[in-house]
């Protein structure tokens, strides 16, 4: 591989043992104690993490919590949710973002990052390009450093060596070219390769026995035998030695925080019909927090108010929540205590999420869940009291006249569409996304008569119908019968459009255009 400038560079930042370091900042005591950190607080609990202290000891990964405590009567041991391990790697990638706006974390491997390290030279004009390296590499060091958490840097060229050489050895490793960093990813042992390239104790252990414990000795060997022998995780990691795989940095994006606004017009006072309208809109946002694997951590109201300085009210749950009723009652009482000086023009939500437990997202998967046996039952009881006509589903059929579209047929069977599961790349970025907007007809049974539209511009009153005046009419867009035909058709078309009144009501409407009359076929909502 020749790469011999700037513009190829690549930096990787390893945070060793991340929940360590997460226990320790959370509890510094144990900076100089031997501790580990176990999946649940018992004689059975695995070890997960173990300190260097906890070493010396005997204790090793994977052993059971009580055996480590006969080892070491002096042991510590805490529970690092991977709700505080998301939420350091957040504010951990949010600080690199600092030094360069692209930051790739291994989600597979938390405490590893990717860095684009180009285009240095215009922030560091006097001074030459390997000092300008060393200084940046550096900076990040010690800014890490100044917040609690301990790192190595390497900058280099390539992804796999610059994890593989920020893995083995610590501090910080500036490279002048690729052949000094392929010297120095071929002195890395296999052991020191974590989640993201590492390959299986076992596998190891065999190449070990083959004298095979660098990855210099394992891209000696030929990717033909490794696959037959070895499996194809060791033939594609010796391919990936050999830059055989393009591996180009997949940065993760910092997303804006949800939100959503509600206009009224008029504007509007009463606390239900606001509260009406926050449940809209958490509605809206909640589906987004969920996507990004995220809970409600705090809650901001915003009412923009009518000639009067709009009220913030920052509301926070007792801890960060998906569910629905919880930051509603919130939201509730915070209006009930609000004393408005006048009414309300816009109501503006904003979520402050924070990374969810899988606990929490799965309760959010079941709310949206049906059982189809009790639906079943339900509607099989239906049918016993009212009859089998009781309960019917539409069937589209041939038709013109959008009445005669469909059919109703009784409903024999309750059928249920479950879509199928798609497992995506952990690199995949959600970006945020409006939600779609919907619109629902609501047909009439049958179309109500209303009086004539005015040709001249006039108003268009809908008395006796409603008290309501249309403001705005969208169409005419014609519907026709019989359309091929040469003949005028005067008689089998119908002219629909939108009516939107002045209490913002929406009206589906049509005229028949030989005899000039004007229907509501129904509702938009």
């Amino acid at each position: 591989m020749a790469l011999n400038s700037e513009d190829k560079r690549l930096a990787c930042v390893d945070i060793p043992a991340l929940p360590l370091q997460c226990l320790v900042r959370r509890e510094p005591a144990l900076a100089t104690l031997p501790a580990v950190i176990v999946d649940e607080l018992h004689p059975q609990g695995r070890v997960l993490w173990t300190n260097r202290a906890a070493r010396l000891a005997g204790v090793r990964a994977g052993a059971r919590y009580g055996h480590a405590l006969s080892l070491c009567a002096q042991l510590r041991a805490g529970l690092v949710p991977d709700a505080e391990q998301q939420a350091a790697i957040t504010e951990i990638a949010e600080l690199l973002r600092t030094f360069t706006p692209l930051v790739e974390p291994a989600r597979q491997e938390p405490g590893v990052f990717w860095l684009d390290a180009n285009g240095l030279s215009r922030f560091y004009a006097d001074l030459p390009l390997p000092d300008i390296h060393a200084r940046w590499s550096e900076e990040i060091r010690q800014k890490l450093r100044a917040v609690g958490w301990h790192a190595a840097v390497v900058l280099g060229f390539d992804r796999l060596a610059t994890y593989a050489i920020a893995r083995h050895f610590h501090g910080v490793r500036v490279l002048g070219d690729p052949a000094q960093e392929a010297h120095a990813c071929a002195r890395v042992k296999l052991a020191s390769l974590g989640a993201t390239w590492g390959i299986a104790p076992n596998v190891r252990d065999d190449l070990e026995r083959l004298g095979v414990a660098t990855l210099g000795d394992l891209a000696a060997l030929p990717e033909t035998a490794l696959r037959e022998r070895l499996g194809l995780q060791v033939a594609l990691l010796r391919r990936r030695l050999a830059h055989d795989v393009p591996m180009p940095l997949a940065p993760e994006l910092p997303l804006p925080e949800p939100v959503a606004a509600r206009d009224f017009e008029p504007p509007d006072n009463n606390a239900e019909r606001l509260l009406f309208a926050a449940k809209g809109l958490l509605g809206q946002l909640l589906p987004l927090l969920v996507a990004r694997r995220q809970a409600v951590a705090t809650l901001e109201v915003l009412l923009v108010l009518d000639h009067a300085p709009s009220q913030l009210l920052p509301l926070q749950p007792a801890e960060p929540t998906l569910q629905e009723p919880q930051l509603l009652d919130l939201v509730r009482l915070a209006l009930d205590r609000t004393p408005l000086p006048a009414a309300v023009q816009t109501l503006r939500l904003a979520l402050h999420g924070v990374p969810a437990t899988a606990g929490q997202l799965a309760l959010w998967q079941l709310q949206g869940q049906r059982d189809p046996q009790a639906a079943a039952l339900a509607l099989a009881r239906l049918r016993a009291l009212f009859g089998e006509d009781a309960v019917v589903v539409a069937t589209p059929r041939s038709g013109w006249l959008p009445e005669a579209q469909f059919t109703w047929q009784p409903l024999r069977k309750l059928l249920i569409h479950k879509a199928p599961a798609v497992e995506e790349p952990a690199n995949v970025i959600h970006l945020p996304q409006q939600p779609p907007v919907r619109m629902v007809r609501r047909l009439l049974s049958q179309p109500v008569r209303l009086p004539p539209r005015p040709a001249d511009g006039r108003p268009w009153r809908l008395a006796p119908y409603s008290p309501e005046t249309v403001v705005h009419f969208d169409g005419p867009y014609r519907l026709a019968g019989g359309w091929w035909r040469t003949t005028d058709q005067t008689d089998r078309c119908r002219d629909y459009g939108y009516a939107t009144t002045d209490r913002g009501t929406v009206l589906w409407v049509f005229c028949e255009p030989a005899r000039n009359r004007w229907f509501c076929h129904g509702f938009v909502e």
